[in-house]
């Protein structure tokens, strides 16, 4: 076991990526990238150390820890580190990118730094001002390849994720109204009758968050931001920010007594099914690769929030779906980035026969999109599964269907477009793929592994922390 002081844990994770902000400024681009790497590995070193001494409790008015925050906090850091390790081969291939390798890790950074900084506090206030500052942060990073496609996506994340995240603050002031504090964990303790001001808290913050989570139909920012960013930032996008703003409407969730009441269950289904389904079938029409994995990640958020409604032993499958999709999905979008360098283009019709010149990094993206989508025996798989078995176990059949039919459309929808451009024949007319660049398939492998691990091993404390993180939230871990 790993002895840490929980407060220097806590001062590590918020130090060492602030501090890598600042510092990755320095003139210079191979200390500022060191820089950058140091600090990841810093904070994912305590978030490991935290998670393994399963740090709980409040270190003064505002700062907190507790099983969920200690997964999420393992979960963000970790795809942070490889994100970062996984950028010095992206940037090289770019030709004049709008930002400065050294802005580039100070942002990422920074990034990173305000997605932990939503997950160590106690106070929904303090998460929803962590939240706005994750828009602030990667905005930028969103126009790095200084394409037009890339401003106006810039444009729509900030105005639509900005708009949803000023309906989350409305819903913080009528909770505040409601109950005099915004205390999560204090109205976690103790949750207050459920009045229908307070429900209509829930409520508003599902569309608030949810719009930064990219739930149908508040989703349209997310299939142009995750395209358009460089491709370790569509890694921490799908991967951890979508993650990140579910958790702050989890917090204000947990304000809700046992049992939820039926117009927030029924509200958090609707919004999870048409999530489910809008993307799962939306994702057929993409002509676009890094869309392609953008509707995927819509597609998984909008289970995670079925399974949420659902609770039980469906919560607890949430929870280990939203692990393993981040891990399987950066991997998926680090080998996206691969094959644009290589091929210049992320035009689906115009890859083909990755096999046989990009041969590591297609073999890790067959792997991976069989990962994102739920194939045996990866962890998304175990968390699809309980999601259905929890439909079933109360007795909502067709939801159980309507989950079904979701992971089927979305599986055959994006391992078909993988299979055509790893095992297709080259078209005439095409750019063949510059096989010198067939690097980065390292870090796509080590976050498989980890999806993988998940689905078919009880991993030491972490499947631990995942079951008291899901018995926080009233779940049911099997």
């Amino acid at each position: 076991m790993i002895a840490l002081d929980p407060r220097l844990g806590l001062f590590a994770l918020l130090l060492a990526p602030s501090a890598a902000a600042i510092l990755s400024l320095i003139p210079d681009a191979r200390a500022s990238q060191a820089v950058a790497r140091a600090g990841a590995l810093v904070a994912f070193a305590a978030a490991v150390a935290l998670l393994v001494d399963g740090a709980a409790g409040r270190w003064g008015p505002y700062l907190g820890l507790d099983a969920l925050s200690d997964v999420f906090l393992f979960m963000v850091t970790a795809i942070y580190a490889t994100s970062i390790w996984y950028s010095r081969g992206y940037l090289q291939g770019l030709h004049r990118p709008f930002l400065t390798p050294q802005v580039y890790y100070a942002l990422v950074s920074a990034f990173a730094f305000a997605m932990i900084s939503v997950l160590v506090v106690t106070d929904l206030g303090l998460m929803w001002i962590g939240v706005e500052a994750t828009t602030v942060a990667s905005a930028l990073l969103i126009v790095l390849e200084r394409k037009p496609a890339s401003v106006e996506a810039a444009w729509r994340y900030t105005l639509i994720a900005s708009a949803g995240l000023t309906i989350a603050l409305f819903a913080l002031l009528l909770l505040y109204t409601a109950t005099g504090t915004l205390d999560g964990y204090r109205l976690a303790a103790n949750p207050p009758a459920a009045t229908l001001p307070i429900e209509m808290a829930v409520a508003l913050a599902l569309v608030g968050y949810g719009t930064k989570v990219g739930l149908f139909p508040m989703h349209t920012w997310l299939p142009d931001a995750h395209s358009e960013a460089p491709s370790p930032v569509s890694a921490m996008f799908s991967g951890v920010l979508l993650p990140t703003a579910l958790y702050a409407f989890l917090r204000v969730y947990q304000v809700l007594p046992e049992p939820t009441p039926a117009m927030i269950r029924d509200l958090l289904l609707a919004f999870g099914i048409g999530t489910a389904l809008a993307a799962a079938f939306l994702l057929q029409r993409q002509r676009s690769f890094k869309r392609l994995f953008a509707y995927s990640s819509m597609e998984v958020m909008g289970l995670a929030v079925i399974g949420i409604a659902l609770g039980g032993i469906a919560l607890y499958g949430a929870l280990v779906l939203i692990v393993a999709h981040a891990f399987a999905k950066s991997a998926a979008f680090y080998c996206s980035g691969t094959v644009l360098r290589a091929t210049g283009t992320n035009r689906i019709d115009e890859v083909r026969d990755l096999q046989g010149s990009l041969p590591r990094t297609g073999g890790a993206w067959v792997v991976s999109g069989a990962a994102v989508t739920g194939a045996p025996p990866f962890g998304t798989f175990l968390g699809e599964l309980l999601i259905v078995v929890g439909a079933l176990e109360v007795g909502l059949v067709w939801v159980a269907g309507v989950v079904v039919v979701a992971i089927l459309v979305a599986f055959l929808g994006v391992n078909s477009q993988i299979g055509r451009m790893v095992f297709g024949e080259r078209l005439p007319g095409t750019r063949p793929s510059d096989r010198q660049l067939d690097a980065g398939w390292g870090y796509a492998y080590l976050n498989l592994a980890f999806a993988l691990a998940i689905g078919i091993v009880a991993l030491p404390y972490f499947s631990s922390g995942l079951r008291a993180a899901a018995t926080l939230l009233g779940g049911t871990p099997p």
